[in-house]
């Protein structure tokens, strides 16, 4: 296979831009870098679907709109005017990142987008954002608490495992912004939550799946349906996997820094989110025959190692121990 140069390039620029935000101490230089990988990003967007046109006139709308609203910010910060800059920043950022109530854009972006683009756009593209916004020092519960319930009410309802997804990064958006100012652990819980959303990206890449009825309604083996359905839990926060450590890190500094309200309203919407991975995991495992149940399996080093990944708690409890 012949090795598309092109893309190599955006890819390299992509994130050229990426590191040039994240390093700058200028805030001419940061939205430099903001909008070098926005320019990086939708030619990769574009793939033969007909709908990736769209997604990508979508996200550069959009994309566009959010630079010209950080960049008034800024020009207003310049001024030093009797003015509130910091909600026109904060607000441009949390629209890049695709945050509640900012969020209808990347639901219908993200339906155009091959799996990988979707991995990188929930991920990678969002670090720059997050950076930046751990420079702010405004508090945003009201805002947290709103994402998060929105996040887990309209996840309950959707029948696309993308859309689902989306909804699952959004949620744990709102984790992250509680922790931002704590750098080495949002970086964590990012990168393990990013892990997590990589594998279900490779199943879905490996299986084929897109809809929500694949997954219930599929012919796989035993052992495969079982990885999804790790993942997929991991990932809802069901313990003892490692998406349950990484919520409770960020738990204990909510109990620590008494946001007893806060932290009644996350774990509320974790136990939604949580509900709509346990009622499809219930579902697949009823559809699953007798005979299938009690056959044995091999698996495939891949799926062993994804499984030891889940289930390593106990060196997780160390580590939140160490950052505290």
């Amino acid at each position: 296979m012949k090795a598309n140069l092109s893309k190599i390039m955006f890819m390299n620029t992509f994130m050229v831009g990426i590191m040039m935000s994240i390093s700058s101490n200028n805030w001419i230089l940061i939205w430099c870098g903001l909008e070098i990988s926005m320019i990086s990003f939708i030619p990769l967007m574009v793939s033969k679907k007909i709908i990736s046109a769209e997604s990508s006139i979508k996200y550069f709308i959009v994309q566009s709109v959010s630079s010209s609203l950080l960049m008034l910010g800024m020009l207003i910060m310049i001024m030093k005017g009797g003015y509130n800059y910091d909600y026109m920043v904060k607000s441009s950022l949390l629209m890049k990142m695709g945050v509640a109530p900012f969020h209808n854009w990347i639901l219908t972006v993200i339906e155009g987008l091959k799996p990988h683009m979707m991995f990188i756009m929930l991920t990678i593209n969002k670090v720059a954002p997050i950076t930046i916004m751990s420079y702010m020092l405004s508090s945003m519960i009201l805002l947290i608490c709103l994402n998060a319930l929105m996040a887990s009410i309209m996840s309950i309802n959707q029948n696309s495992v993308k859309k689902l997804l989306t909804y699952s990064s959004i949620m744990n958006m709102s984790f992250v912004l509680i922790i931002i100012k704590l750098n080495l652990m949002w970086t964590v819980y990012f990168l393990l939550y990013s892990i997590l959303l990589l594998m279900m990206t490779i199943l879905m890449i490996n299986f084929k799946i897109i809809y929500m009825n694949q997954i219930i309604m599929t012919n796989n083996k035993m052992s495969s349906n079982i990885l999804i359905w790790m993942i997929m839990l991991s990932m809802g926060g069901m313990p003892p996997l490692v998406g349950f450590s990484i919520k409770y890190m960020v738990l204990q500094v909510m109990i620590n820094t008494k946001m007893y309200l806060t932290l009644s309203i996350m774990i509320l919407a974790s136990l939604i989110m949580m509900m709509v991975y346990l009622r499809l995991t219930f579902i697949s495992m009823m559809n699953s025959s007798l005979s299938l149940k009690l056959v044995s399996y091999n698996m495939k080093y891949s799926s062993t190692m994804m499984l030891i990944m889940n289930f390593s708690l106990i060196p997780m409890i160390f580590l939140m121990k160490l950052l505290n």
